[in-house]
This record gives C-alpha cells, sequence and structure tokens, in this order.
C-alpha cells in the first residue's frame, strides 16, 4: 500500500515559467523553433508499414518541404527481441536501419525527433495477439509489472543507441475504445467489434495503463539525459469518450494516488508522468467539402488546453502529432486543393491563436500502397506514393501548400524537388 506521495510544482525545463496553482503567472513563453514538422513511414524495416518508402526518398522530400520536426515510427517488438531472464537484446539489421534513417533526416535539415512506439516489447514467455496488448494489470499483475519495466528498459537503451531523439510517444491514439492503441490479450486486427470487444479496456484502466506507460518511459529515458520528454500518445476522438475528457481522467488518474503501479510510493506530480500535451485534432476538422467550422475548430483546440489549465499545469507545451485530411483516393482536384486549403487556415489559426502548441506534424508524407488498410487511411499523403503508376510520387497542392507556410509565400517546392 502506498503510504507517501510526491508533490511539486508543475515546470518544463527552460521553456515556460513555473506555476503551482491558477493564481501564477499568467504568461508563458513557448519555443517554436521547431514548429514546422512531418509524420512518415519507412519501408525498410522487415515490418515496414509500406514497401516502396524508402529513407532516401523520404529523406529528399523532407528536405523540400522543410521540415524540421519528424515523427518516427519504431516497433520496439523489431528492435529488440527478449531473452530468458527478460533481458533485451538488439536486432543489429533493424538498428542500422533506424540509424540509416535517422541520419539522412538530420543530413535533411530535421532537428527535432518524436518517436511514436507503434509496437512494445513483452516478457519472455508472454505471446501477445498483437503488439498493442498490454497484459491485464487486474488479471495478469506480474506479467503487468515486468511488461512497464521493459518499455523502461528499451526506453533507456533506444536513448542511448539514438541520441538524437528527445521526444517519446510511447503509443498512439488510446482514446479510441476498439480498436484504439492499448488492448487486452486476445485482441486481433482487422477483427470485427463483436469479436474484439471482449478484448478492449474499459476508460478507468486505459488512463491508469497510459500513465504507468508513460511514468515508466519517462524514468528511463531521464536516467540517460534529463533533458529528454515523454509526450502523452496522441489522443484523438474517441468513441467513449472524446479528447477533453480523456485528458481529464488522465489529469484525474495522476491525482488519485494510485499510480504508478509496482511502486512502494504513489506520485501525483504530472511532470514525472509527461512532458508534453499531445493529440490529433480530428474531431472537427475531417470534412474536405468546404463546410469546416473553423470557429468550432479553435474553440475545440482551446477546450484541449483549458483542461491542462484547469490541472494546474498551465504553461506546458503541446504537441499536434497527426494533423491532416484524407481525399479518400479521389480524382477531384478541387478536393485535393481544399485539402491544402485546410492546412493553410489550421496552421495560421495555430500559429496565431494558439501559442501553446508549438510543433505539429503533417500527417502524412505520403499514400499508402501496399499496406493492407482503408482507402480513407491510405490516402492521408501530401505526396503520392512513389510507386503510384500515374503519379509517381509527385506532391498533391497540400504538400505545395505545405512548403510555402514552412519557407515563405514565394517558395516554390517543385524546383527543391529537382
Amino acid at each position: 500500500m502506498k503510504n507517501r506521495f510526491l508533490l511539486g510544482c508543475v515546470s518544463l525545463l527552460s521553456l515556460v515559467l513555473p506555476s503551482c496553482n491558477n493564481n501564477g503567472p499568467t504568461s508563458y513563453t513557448y519555443d517554436r523553433s521547431y514548429f514546422n514538422g512531418i509524420c512518415a513511414l519507412t519501408g525498410e524495416f522487415n515490418n515496414g508499414v509500406d514497401v516502396g518508402l524508402t529513407n532516401d526518398w523520404t529523406a529528399s522530400k523532407v528536405k523540400a518541404i522543410g521540415a524540421k520536426s519528424f515523427r518516427l515510427w519504431i516497433g520496439l517488438s523489431g528492435l529488440f527481441s527478449v531473452g530468458e531472464e527478460d533481458d533485451l537484446h538488439v536486432n543489429q539489421k533493424y538498428y542500422l536501419t533506424m540509424k540509416d534513417h535517422i541520419d539522412k533526416l538530420k543530413e535533411a535539415g530535421v532537428k527535432n525527433f518524436l518517436i511514436l512506439y507503434s509496437s512494445y516489447v513483452y516478457p519472455t514467455g508472454y505471446v501477445p495477439t498483437t503488439g498493442y496488448v498490454v497484459p491485464n494489470p487486474k488479471e495478469e499483475y506480474e506479467e503487468y509489472i515486468r511488461f512497464l519495466n521493459l518499455q523502461k528498459e528499451a526506453s533507456k537503451q533506444i536513448k542511448i543507441m539514438f541520441p538524437e531523439i528527445r521526444n517519446f510517444e510511447p503509443g498512439n491514439e488510446p482514446d479510441f475504445a476498439v480498436p484504439g492503441c492499448i488492448h487486452k490479450n486476445g485482441f486481433i486486427f482487422n477483427g470485427s467489434k463483436k469479436e474484439n470487444e471482449p478484448y478492449a479496456y474499459n476508460i478507468d484502466d486505459k488512463t491508469s495503463i497510459v500513465m504507468d506507460l508513460c511514468w515508466y518511459v519517462r524514468q528511463g529515458i531521464k536516467e540517460v539525459d534529463p533533458d529528454a520528454r515523454v509526450a502523452i500518445p496522441g489522443l484523438t476522438y474517441g468513441v467513449d469518450v472524446n479528447t477533453t475528457d480523456f485528458l481529464d481522467l488522465l489529469y484525474k488518474k495522476v491525482e488519485s494516488r494510485t499510480l504508478p503501479a509496482g511502486q512502494e510510493y504513489s506520485d501525483i506530480n504530472p511532470d514525472n508522468y509527461f512532458d508534453i500535451i499531445n493529440y490529433h485534432p480530428y474531431a472537427v476538422q475531417t470534412t474536405v467539402t468546404g463546410d469546416i467550422d473553423w470557429d468550432k475548430w479553435l474553440e475545440y483546440n482551446k477546450s484541449v488546453y483549458q483542461v491542462v489549465k484547469d490541472h494546474n499545469d498551465n504553461g506546458k507545451e503541446v504537441y499536434l502529432s497527426e494533423i491532416g485530411w484524407t481525399d479518400n483516393g479521389t480524382t477531384n482536384e478541387e478536393i485535393k486543393v481544399e485539402i491544402a486549403n485546410n492546412y493553410k487556415i489550421a496552421y495560421n489559426l495555430i500559429k496565431n491563436e494558439l501559442p501553446w502548441i508549438t510543433a505539429i506534424f503533417a500527417f502524412r508524407l505520403t499514400n499508402l500502397k501496399t499496406q493492407v488498410e482503408s482507402i480513407a487511411e491510405k490516402n492521408f499523403g501530401i505526396f503520392y506514393h512513389p510507386d503510384d503508376e500515374v503519379h509517381k510520387g509527385s506532391p498533391k497542392p497540400a504538400a505545395i501548400e505545405i512548403a510555402k507556410l514552412y519557407n515563405g509565400e514565394n517558395y516554390d517546392l517543385l524546383e527543391h524537388l529537382q
């Protein structure tokens, strides 16, 4: 039983002024040096998301766009294997591919890396049905604690192997009920809702797991680099709970004096769980036919940060680790131009009205081709896929517009793609 509570004022390195309550500073300084970002998926890993997306091709487009921040995907189950004593062994081929990926992105001008865990790593003898299974803390407690410690150690080793990576995102869109990035063993990708419902965690369990993951990952990276940071796994609109409510529940879970699991003492300081608020503003932005209510979109984003203020955490910075629109594979060029305009409007609103957002990551660099996904998911790209028989990796209007937003109105992306 926990018998002591850790208290403390919220602080965020040197980026913000400290405040312990709502009577603290009312203005904060946010560093937007790496505001312009991009998401991309390399296809060079054995479990790569899409064939044909090479490290070279990706880096060349990132350089042409002028992105300074980049969201990497890394599968812990691909990078590591686990020994008999839950010791981690590095897959050298995966490591070298990731190192090549990062080195080429650095050469392309990327300064700020956010790494997303696209799969976890598991205790010896534990066989998950997907890479986002989390052992049930109520029924598999021993395995759960071993699991958390493995994520801690894996994160520590990643920070040692790739010192360029400062920001860690230990999962993706956990507020989705089904599928979500966190579920019980037995869940299967592409299974029906009926098949997977028994393996979905309820909201209370999920908020505990998300905060446990953040706490353990942060412990691991801080052992290597005091300036390393954890971003909350990118929240999006959930089936059972919206982003603002889920974020509120995360804070309440930290304040509940029940976390982190497996520790002698509870920790109620949110700084020890996450450094960056992180979400995907898809809830009111998916329409591409010209009738987006931008006032509503702006209020939605303000409402997310109001949760931060309500929990006396004002001053924390925010990432949008995904922001984008799918064209659903349409041949209607007007829709693609409309998406480009959406990026322009959203970019300017964020720049002028939402100062706490310090980095956005356009989702995503390219369409998918070989990956088994929905039509919508495959067509978020701002470039066509390099193996597209018609467009052959050419930029869509969104890429041209984003390049202007990142480099200036007179910037000609096509010239920089030569």
